[in-house]
């Protein structure tokens, strides 16, 4: 969520904080790991899980074992905006980095919404996004170019982690690996990795360790509208 939203408002006022000032409560606190599942498609999660730190994939897996990403969460997201509603996951939700998350009352988070404006009005400005980013997402597997989807999932990224005030604008934590890029964009890893060495040889982007910089939005921009 983005900003001062609903998700960092309840991140900053939980168990940390004085009894009065938690609403809702939070019923837990909890590590997973990376590269493992955190939960299972169909799983009766107890509360709505929001992520503290580390970066989440949500996933559905065919027949044949070959998988979709179909959403990332990043810090302040939650976990999935269904557990605010219902006790299931709808698919399988899996860590690509070592994560943290607190789970929060239901009932309590959905009384926070009803009693709040300003929450909910956060709230539903937040999931007026996420459709935004499916949307697009969709637009990606129908009809854009292998370069295309790849630039605007930077810039996607990008966008969202400097709305949150967790990096600087233009370079940002960057832990996906290339076959976990070509789960969420279609392609093949291969290919993948084809883009992002034009992108590099062109002076788009730039990667240090475990980090990525944007050299050149205007162009990456230029060529996703194209």
């Amino acid at each position: 969520m983005r900003g001062l939203g609903l998700c960092r408002l309840l991140l900053d006022s939980g168990v940390d904080a004085p009894p009065s000032s938690r609403l809702p409560i939070v019923q837990a606190e909890k590590i997973g790991s990376s590269r493992r599942r955190i939960f299972r498609s169909r799983e009766e999660v107890d509360g709505v899980p929001i992520i503290c730190d580390g970066w989440i994939a949500v996933a559905a897996y065919l027949p044949n074992g070959r998988r979709q990403i179909l959403s990332l969460g990043l810090p302040g997201d939650l976990l999935s905006v269904g557990t605010l509603f219902e006790s299931r996951v709808n698919h399988d939700v899996e860590a690509l980095t070592p994560v943290r998350y607190r789970l929060f009352d239901r009932v309590g988070l959905r009384e926070n919404l009803l009693t709040s404006p300003k929450a909910l009005s956060s709230f539903v400005t937040d999931c007026a996004e996420e459709v935004h980013r499916l949307n697009e997402r969709v637009l990606d597997l129908g009809r854009r170019q292998a370069d295309q989807r790849i630039a605007r999932l930077i810039l996607e990224l990008m966008e969202r982690l400097t709305s949150k005030r967790a990096t600087p604008a233009q370079t940002f934590n960057f832990p996906l690996r290339q076959s976990q890029i070509a789960d969420v964009t279609g392609l093949t890893a291969a290919y993948v990795n084809h883009v992002l060495k034009s992108f590099r040889t062109r002076g788009l982007i730039k990667f240090e360790k475990r980090s990525l910089t944007v050299l050149d939005a205007t162009k990456l921009r230029w060529m996703v509208d194209q």
